[in-house]
């Protein structure tokens, strides 16, 4: 079995599952739009979204879409839609985590700097520009 995340935005999927493959250094990104699904129920203004993305790095991905007003998205413009959770990567070098976590911090907001923790030598979270929360989080060495 294998879990794959899976993260829902109201219009802006491309541009952060762009940024994600830069950040994340992504050895595949697939975007189809609504327009690649003719029998996809969206209007005209709906045709350029995206239906599914698909961020692959290794044998690890990333779902996502965007999604149409009274769809799974519905209420986050509002503040009325239930968490949508966060999305944990673990790193084994301290270096490449504070990278990403600084890179997914910018233009965002950070919930907690990336510093050592009893648990971790460096761990952080951070709600991304797009509105996503992220967990980084460097594995010990004893772990």
């Amino acid at each position: 079995m294998k879990i794959t995340p899976n993260l829902m935005f109201q219009t802006d999927a491309r541009e952060a599952f762009q940024a994600y493959a830069d950040i994340l250094k992504a050895d595949r990104l697939d975007l189809i739009t609504f327009a690649d699904m003719p029998d996809a129920p969206v209007g005209p203004d709906w045709q350029d979204k995206i239906a599914h993305a698909w961020l692959q790095v290794g044998d690890q991905a990333i779902m996502g879409s965007d999604s149409p007003p009274g769809v799974c998205a519905d209420g986050l413009e509002t503040g009325t839609a239930a968490g949508d959770g966060s999305v944990a990567l673990h790193f084994d070098a301290p270096d490449e985590a504070r990278r990403v976590f600084d890179a997914l911090a910018e233009g965002g907001v950070v919930q907690m700097p990336f510093s050592p923790t009893s648990w971790s030598p460096g761990f952080g979270m951070t709600r991304d520009r797009f509105g996503k929360d992220w967990m980084i989080n460097t594995n010990s060495p004893t772990a």
